[in-house]
């Protein structure tokens, strides 16, 4: 939305000095909301002179003094006279359609507007209901069957591979789950959503703009369309903000929340959970308001909080000078920054805080509203101590070493979060973060090893949800994007010295008919294809490639210390026979996006959805009303009359 108000700025310049009037209440399409779910409602009016008041009523009901201003300001930086309302934190108490109606007198005569709104019924059922819902950032249906592959034709006894002859021993964590669904996930403004809008989408039920955290995109994005710094973010912090999952429950019905990420924890996806601004870039807002949270009178929004990026919370990078990770702990939570540390977390724990990565070398970015780099956590595969083949970097963890990997993380969580009697509802949320900034740079076994991790920290989910009394517990996986438009080529036979080799290299060059391009291939290019690499069937460098997918037989892999992730190494006769993957893009991937899950309103996750939905399906499913649909579906899953299936 920011970059079309950028354009509609450049043709004002030709305009005349008078434009048409525009009043406008900022909601997005089909909005929706749960009743008292707060969000900030704005007013724009563009090219009104003499504005003389303003009417709202909402079903007829006047709700008018719920808003201030006239504000001027210049909406699309076009540098006439605009302004706008603004009513904070409003609510629909009662469920049903309404239809807010917005008028002002103006010069020219009379402005309106008029926007519809669902409010959806919320109570909360009892017992109350607890849910875990497991994010893979970029994570599409191919990594998913990639990492299926590699982590399920190890040997399941010795001398028996776990995949033969076309047939799996045992699938995924994620696999086994009962239920599968499918995911669209359009932003508001383009086919293919960064992961700020993916994650707001579900975390508050409403679509937004790119790079918007749980608010929506106003009229003065353009102030900041270039980027934003300390000069020009007053423009990204004023957007409507919209309450999330998270935040409505602990407000309302004292949920415990969480996030969990591999990232840093003011990334995109986690920040999307409990903070909200226009520009995802700000982690100084973000780690802030997870501290002061502006739905919660000022008080923390998460009560375990997880990953990397302690550099937000440091007073010696932060322009406010503030130690964040005292004030914290000051309201009580435990601090811990290794895996040993979080290792010994016990029950009694109330309140939690990791942050297990800070950069080796730091400091204030150019632009005053976040750190010069991320303490992003280290990938799986490094964190294995595996060797990274020849065209994928080298890990640099500094004085990190001591990271804890996501099944731990997500245990502990749990943990946490369910209170030493277990009984506290809770609603977590968990990412693997780095599938994606691997495919980016199209770093195959640094992104399909972390789907892997992912898959541990599904097991570790599904083992606590299962060991419970009651079936209260609630848990999903899916992706918010797919990135790099992986493929599954086929096979290739590599030794593990041309796997590692970092020194002898090849130079493609091609030219496409849209500018000369070139890429430095490393002897690994076969079991890791490229963007820019031609893998079809015939012609230069295919020709190579060519004879992957007709090789016969299946990967065999060999997990020689039992951990559940692959050595990726050659041991005896076993292990030289690779999974070959090819990208296609280094940028986010326009796929449906698979979803499983598993546990009471699992049902509901069925068939294609949009992101949206799984907002207001994981809120159904806290009511309690699905025990008829539960019992249906564990019959089907139980009854031996039915077909075996893995998810049975």
């Amino acid at each position: 939305m920011c970059r079309t108000l950028v354009l509609l700025a450049a043709a004002a310049v030709a305009l005349p000095l008078w434009a048409e009037p525009n009043f406008t209440i900022l909601l997005p399409e089909r909005t929706r909301l749960l009743e008292d779910q707060r969000l900030d409602i704005v007013i724009e009016a563009r090219n009104l002179t003499g504005l003389t008041g303003l009417h709202v009523v909402a079903n007829n009901r006047d709700v008018t003094d719920r808003f201030k201003g006239p504000f001027q300001v210049d909406l699309d930086c076009d540098g006439r006279p605009d302004a706008v309302f603004r009513a904070d934190l409003v609510s629909f108490p009662d469920p049903g359609w309404v239809r807010l109606v917005a008028t002002t007198r103006h010069a020219g005569g009379e402005a309106h507007d008029i926007k519809d709104i669902q409010v959806i019924p919320f109570r909360p059922g009892r017992p109350a209901r607890n849910i875990v819902l497991l994010i893979g950032d970029g994570m599409g249906t191919s990594f998913r069957d990639a990492a299926r592959i590699i982590s399920r034709s190890v040997e399941t006894l010795p001398g028996v591979p776990g995949l033969r002859e076309g047939f799996y021993d045992r699938l995924l964590e994620m696999d086994q789950m009962p239920v599968s669904g499918m995911v669209i996930n359009h932003s508001t403004g383009r086919v293919i959503p960064d992961s700020s809008a993916a994650a707001t989408a579900w975390a508050v039920g409403n679509k937004t703009v790119d790079a918007s955290l749980s608010a929506l995109g106003d009229g003065t994005d353009c102030a900041w369309d270039s980027g934003v710094n300390a000069a020009n973010i007053a423009a990204a912090r004023d957007n409507p903000r919209v309450e999330t999952l998270w935040e409505y429950l602990k407000r309302k019905y004292n949920y415990r929340t969480g996030v969990v990420t591999t990232s840093n924890v003011t990334d995109a996806t986690p920040a999307a959970h409990g903070a909200h601004h226009g520009s995802r870039d700000a982690s100084f807002d973000i780690s802030l308001q997870y501290l002061e949270n502006p739905f919660l009178g000022g008080q923390p929004v998460f009560d375990v909080l997880l990953g990397g990026g302690k550099e937000d919370f440091d007073a010696d990078i932060r322009p406010d000078k503030r130690d964040l990770v005292t004030e914290f702990q000051a309201r009580g939570y435990q601090f811990v920054k290794t895996a040993t540390e979080l290792r010994g977390v016990g029950v009694t724990a109330s309140k939690l805080l990791g942050l297990f990565r800070r950069p080796n070398s730091v400091s204030l970015h150019s632009s005053g509203i976040r750190p010069s780099s991320r303490g992003t956590m280290e990938t799986a595969y490094d964190k294995l101590r595996l060797t990274r083949p020849g065209s994928e970097p080298l890990p640099n963890m500094g004085t990190w070493t001591d990271q804890p990997f996501l099944d731990l993380m997500t245990q502990k969580a749990i943990e946490v979060l369910a209170g030493p009697n277990r009984d506290q509802p809770y609603i977590l949320m968990v990412e693997a973060a780095l599938i994606d900034k691997q495919a980016h740079s199209n770093h195959a076994t640094g992104a399909l090893w972390d789907v892997i991790e992912l898959d541990k920290a599904v097991g570790a989910a599904r083992a606590w949800a299962k060991a419970r009394k009651l079936s209260d517990t609630l848990v999903i996986v899916t992706a918010d994007h797919d990135t790099g438009g992986m493929v599954i080529v086929g096979l290739t036979a590599i030794s593990d010295a041309d796997l590692a080799d970092r020194t002898a290299t090849g130079t493609f060059t091609l030219n496409p008919g849209v500018g000369q391009q070139t890429i430095t291939a490393y002897k690994d290019i076969n079991t890791n294809v490229r963007a820019i690499v031609n893998y079809a069937s015939s012609g230069p460098p295919a020709a190579v490639n060519g004879r992957i997918y007709d090789t016969d037989g299946f990967p065999d892999y060999i997990d020689a210390d039992g951990d559940g992730f692959p050595e990726n190494r050659r041991v005896g006769d076993k292990g030289r026979l690779r999974l070959s993957v090819g990208f296609r893009s280094g940028n986010h991937a326009g796929h449906s996006l698979p979803l499983t899950a598993e546990g009471v309103g699992a049902f509901l996750f069925t068939g294609y959805m949009d992101q949206t939905d799984i907002f207001f399906k994981m809120a159904t499913v806290l009511t309690g009303e699905t025990a008829d649909a539960d019992e249906l579906l564990n019959n089907l899953l139980v009854n031996p009359g039915y077909p075996l299936t893995f998810g049975k």
